[in-house]
């Protein structure tokens, strides 16, 4: 009996043991050095766990719910994703060491360090988890799995928090994004001049215009077969507008052209773009017969100025897709002859680019001969090429068709960076994919307007960041990948956006504009990364009126006497710089005038009074006579004065007909020194030749 009690009495003292105290959680042995190899086991200490008692819950399920939440990521949901792997991993029942090194292990793989390849990937991870699940009977144990190891844990988190880093990094870049294009759209329709203040200070200001300008040039090119989508374009995006369809027939006659560009090019006028045709030709038949004529050359050329003025182009683009070595030397005269004829037959400068392949095996192109002739060339990235899928411009990669290195085996050639423009595509590409890992073959080209509606989720979307280029996958029934479409949307056009800016090259081309009708995000991209708000200051103005000094009634007078005296110095030197005083008031010499002429008369008047009155004998009539005659010079001098100033004299200053903002280049008067000397001289002349030759031949009785 007693034996029993002591038994039931110490069971009990070690379940009330295991229950109470608090005991670590073992995770796995993890030596605190590399020369520790001692048996001593490192604790960890993990938050809390609650088990769920509805149901298991994956790891990579409660992942994807983390990752769900952070759409808008900040450090403190980055803490959480963090706090619930390392919860999940407290619990071997939850969470398997082979979910986390199959994680770790994709993780690894660059395309898949992306958020949404991230999420995809793990989704991928499930799915094939619950194919793989089957519930073992009731009565058999279910081993528990092995621990995770820490070191698992830790490379999960390091490889996860760079791609929760990176999507808080595309969110602020879209904040940026939004807040850029809504300045400039605000722009839209502003008025051509409108002039705006910005105040400096409580009293100053400065004003300012403002235009929208671009970065680099931006050329988009609208084929005839896409007929009206350029009433969607947004032509504040584009600097140039190139309409794809200008060719040869095999003939060599100009083929007629569409109607199409002409309302295109109204709009594109409107909104202040240039205009250019695009010169193309697919057949290399074609193009030989062209360029081993020089005849069938100068009819080409004769037929393209007059459809450049009749369509008020500036420019045209020479895209020869199948150029041959053979044909080197008489590509590169052709261009000759195209631009001195250009030269030598109108006054107008027109552009010239020339689309070059991004990798030209057969040599065609002497670009070194081509560079002083044209304005760009247009690296053509639009072609598929390669027994591999791919997308059309992929940033690294295959040397002949990669942007990198294609770019820096043309920057090689000593040629300006600013003459090569990247020739994107809004195609993307369908390969079919071959069962057995053998070579994919190419399909067809996709518009991005197709590709955005067939696959709307962006959880459907694979990035390749390597070739910085997007993919979706199409499986069969049992879920075997048949084919790949590759092509570019808005995030792998913003890095090469970026590449072309930062590497200082011409710009981008677009082909074809038309292929997103529909969606609007490329035109978002496309404004974003090119488009320019640029403000010209022009002057510094007083934002309130300066305040109003009071003059004495002496001051004002010595001031206006100045004025005055200043505008005789003028009209006796240089009378055509008054017109500079466009407010200038001439009434002060005609109030001089008057008071003048009142006085003559007053004088004359006394005069004539005391003459009659008194007779010759009047003892001042000699002094008043004097004095009479020089007022009566004086008056007449400050009236010729007053008609000189006059605007609406024909002898005046400037006449009233001849007005405006080039009147003074239009003055043709003379200084009133050179027009007083003249009439003396006159004078003088008058009275010698009355003196000498008249007076003799009168008479004693005709004499006066």
């Amino acid at each position: 009996m007693y034996s029993l009690i002591r038994t039931v009495t110490g069971f009990f003292s070690i379940l009330i043991i295991f229950l109470f105290l608090k005991n670590d959680v073992h995770a796995n042995r993890v030596y605190s050095s590399p020369y520790d190899t001692g048996n001593v086991i490192k604790t960890i200490n993990l938050p809390t766990f609650q088990k769920d008692t509805t149901g298991k819950v994956k790891l990579l399920q409660k992942i994807i719910a983390a990752l769900k939440f952070t759409k808008n990521a900040r450090a403190r949901e980055q803490q959480r994703v963090i706090t619930i792997i390392r919860t999940v991993m407290a619990d071997s029942m939850v969470a398997t060491a082979a979910d986390i090194r199959k994680l770790n292990a994709e993780l690894s793989l660059q395309q898949n360090q992306h958020f949404d390849s991230l999420r995809a990937l793990i989704n991928s991870i499930i799915a094939s988890q619950a194919k793989d699940t089957t519930l073992p009977p009731e009565e058999e144990p279910v081993a528990p799995p092995a621990p995770v190891p820490e070191t698992d844990v830790a490379s999960l988190i390091s490889k996860i928090i760079p791609i929760l880093q990176q999507k808080e990094k595309e969110e602020r870049n879209s904040e940026a994004q939004q807040k850029q294009l809504q300045a400039v759209r605000a722009l839209y329709g502003r008025p051509a001049g409108k002039i705006d203040t910005l105040r400096l200070s409580d009293t100053l200001g400065t004003t300012y215009t403002i235009t929208l300008g671009h970065k680099a040039d931006v050329i988009g090119i609208h084929p005839y077969w896409m007929t009206d989508k350029y009433l969607q374009y947004n032509f504040t995006a584009l600097s140039a507008i190139s309409f794809y369809g200008y060719t040869t027939e095999k003939d060599i006659k100009a083929r007629d052209i569409p109607p199409a560009p002409l309302n295109m090019f109204n709009l594109a006028a409107t909104a202040g773009k240039n205009r250019m045709f695009t010169y193309y030709e697919n057949d290399p038949t074609h193009i030989d017969e062209l360029l081993k004529d020089e005849d069938a050359q100068f009819r080409c050329i004769d037929s393209l100025l007059p459809l450049l003025q009749q369509y008020q182009a500036e420019g045209i683009n020479i895209w020869f897709s199948q150029l041959s070595a053979k044909r080197r030397d008489a590509f590169s005269r052709f261009v000759t002859l195209l631009s001195n004829y250009f030269q030598h037959n109108n006054q107008q400068k027109y552009d010239i680019s020339v689309t070059i392949p991004s990798y030209d095996d057969q040599s065609a192109y002497d670009l070194r001969t081509l560079d002083p002739l044209t304005d760009h060339f247009l690296i053509d990235f639009t072609k598929a090429s390669g027994t591999r899928a791919g997308g059309l411009s992929p940033m690294k990669g295959d040397a002949r068709r990669a942007i990198e290195p294609v770019m820096s085996r043309f920057l090689n050639l000593q040629i300006a960076p600013s003459k090569f423009m990247l020739l994107l595509s809004y195609y993307g590409t369908q390969w079919k994919k071959s069962p057995n890992g053998g070579k994919d073959v190419f399909t067809r080209y996709v518009p991005f307007s197709e590709i955005k509606s067939k696959y709307p989720a962006d959880s459907s979307i694979i990035y390749d960041e390597d070739a910085v280029a997007a993919y979706v996958e199409e499986k069969d029934a049992n879920g075997e990948v048949t084919s790949e479409i590759w092509f570019d949307d808005e995030n792998t056009l913003d890095v090469k956006y970026d590449y072309v800016l930062n590497n200082g090259l011409g710009g981008v081309a677009i082909w074809p504009l038309g292929a997103d009708d529909g969606y609007g995000e490329l035109w978002d991209e496309l404004g974003y990364k090119f488009i320019s708000i640029d403000t010209t200051f022009t002057d510094t103005i007083r934002l309130i009126p300066p305040v109003s000094v009071t003059e004495s009634w002496w001051t004002r007078m010595v001031k206006k006497i100045s004025h005055e005296m200043l505008t005789l110095k003028l009209l006796f030197t240089d009378p055509c710089q008054l017109e500079a005083e466009k407010d200038r008031d001439d009434s002060f010499f005609a109030w001089v005038t008057l008071f003048f002429f009142i006085c003559a008369l007053l004088i004359g008047f006394f005069y004539a009074y005391n003459v009659r009155m008194v007779g010759t004998e009047w003892r001042w009539r000699q002094i008043v006579l004097r004095v009479l005659i020089v007022w009566v010079l004086v008056t007449a001098f400050f009236g010729i004065v007053t008609l000189f100033l006059n605007r609406d004299v024909p002898f005046g200053i400037t006449h009233a007909s001849v007005g405006g903002a080039d009147a003074k280049s239009k003055c043709v008067t003379i200084p009133m020194l050179d027009l007083l000397l003249i009439f003396g001289i006159g004078l003088l002349l008058g009275m010698l030749i009355m003196r000498i030759l008249i007076r003799p031949m009168l008479s004693k009785n005709d004499k006066p």
